[in-house]
């Protein structure tokens, strides 16, 4: 049985819990909501800032994967990981693409092109995919666009 205190005590870990989850949300939305803003002022090519981050986003993960002393498995999976590496590339592509954009035609634009992927993806996948339209995707799809 829980008494009163070890309640409070808890009800305080979870609101700190919480505040700093809404904190790290906070930056992490100010990182990237910055990222065509930024990318203006890089005097670098596209393919150079996207080689530059891929690699120091690669260092600090390979630096993070060996502080915490695990084990490597994706051999062990070997499908997925191809999968890994082909999703890799077409992101890497994709922000090429971004970056190449903020230069050629401003932030604005290429950033509203760029975010609607999505809704591109869902009015070809009849076509492509050949999914079936139903109310409730045509109904999503209108509140999204």
């Amino acid at each position: 049985m829980i008494t009163e205190n070890e309640n409070q005590i808890l009800t305080l870990k979870k609101g700190r819990i919480e505040k700093r989850s809404f904190i790290k949300y906070i930056l992490a939305l100010l990182l990237f909501g910055t990222n065509g803003i930024v990318a203006e002022f890089i005097t670098l090519n596209s393919y150079e800032i996207v080689f530059l981050r891929t690699m120091i986003g690669s260092i600090l993960l390979i630096v993070i994967f060996f502080l915490s002393k695990e084990k490597l498995t994706f051999y062990k999976y070997k499908k997925q990981s191809v999968f890994i590496c082909v999703s890799g590339i077409a992101m890497g592509t994709s922000w090429m693409f971004l970056y190449e954009a903020y230069t050629q035609i401003g932030v604005s634009i290429s950033s509203l092109a760029y975010y609607c992927g999505p809704v591109i993806v869902m009015v070809l996948s009849p076509f492509l995919f050949k999914e079936k339209l139903t109310w409730v995707k045509i109904v999503g799809f209108i509140s999204v666009f």
